[in-house]
């Protein structure tokens, strides 16, 4: 019998140390949460972000598209975020991942071009920074071929679209939080180039790691929070109606 004992309490320290390893592993893998008394998350950059080495991107398994539209398309904005994109992913043109589109230069005035380059190239994520008016238009049409389920998942920053045609053809979107009566386009309510490239240096990343098409459930919210860093998200409510999008986060602060 004490024998029996002996190995039955082996049997559950073991247990209990393996729990503990495996609970540590895990922890590991998974951004650092921290939920505010106003329900917002801030979450803690991901660990294997810093790690990341600079050209180690291909196009191997599909292409992340870029669109810098309005608000973002001044000469040194496009020509920084094309560099470091270069620099951390390479462009399509020599086989890296990112393929840029600045609008409306590289669509001629019409996003409604967007479609053709999407439907061209082997596509494994879009992220939209700025995304003019009607940028949803192209997107539907092919969410509408693909019989609503598209291969690809669609992140969107800042955009100057419509919100529900957005919020129906993205798989999220990230905005700011505004005062009441304040613009997009105001230039002292901007984020500062470099905490807005940052941004979209961490989507485009996201957008590259990720094997699924993110669902929009309670999940949703700490894949927004990936991308955002340290930077405090919250679910968009619309003012009108007080309903809380599934998949529309907004900004409230910038990252300290």
């Amino acid at each position: 019998m004490k024998l029996k004992k002996k190995i039955a309490l082996i049997g559950k320290f073991l247990f209990f140390a393996f729990a503990i390893v495996l609970a540590s592993c895990k922890e590991k893998n998974v951004p650092s949460i921290k939920i505010a008394s106003d329900d917002s998350i801030e979450i803690q950059p991901r660990e294997s972000s810093s790690k990341l080495k600079e050209n180690f991107w291909t196009s191997e398994n599909g292409i992340v598209c870029v669109l810098i539209g309005y608000g973002f398309n001044d000469d040194d904005f496009v020509k920084n975020a094309i560099n470091s994109l270069e620099k951390k992913f390479g462009l399509t043109e020599n086989g890296g991942l990112v393929l840029p589109i600045v609008f409306p230069d590289d669509l001629h005035g019409r996003i409604s071009s967007l479609r053709d380059i999407i439907e061209k190239n082997n596509v494994h994520g879009i992220v939209l920074l700025g995304a003019p008016e009607n940028t949803h238009s192209p997107l539907a049409r092919i969410k509408e071929e693909w019989d609503g389920n598209p291969p690809f998942n669609v992140f969107s920053i800042f955009p100057q679209d419509d919100v529900l045609g957005q919020e129906f053809t993205c798989s999220f979107v990230i905005d700011h939080e505004y005062a009441a009566g304040i613009q997009f386009g105001d230039a002292e309510n901007k984020n500062e180039d470099d905490d807005t490239l940052a941004l979209l240096i961490s989507a485009v990343e996201y957008a590259a790691e990720l094997p699924f098409i993110l669902p929009q459930d309670s999940d949703l919210y700490y894949h927004v929070q990936a991308v955002a860093g340290k930077r405090k998200v919250a679910r968009y409510v619309d003012s009108e109606t007080g309903i809380q999008s599934r998949n529309h986060f907004i900004i409230l602060n910038s990252a300290e």
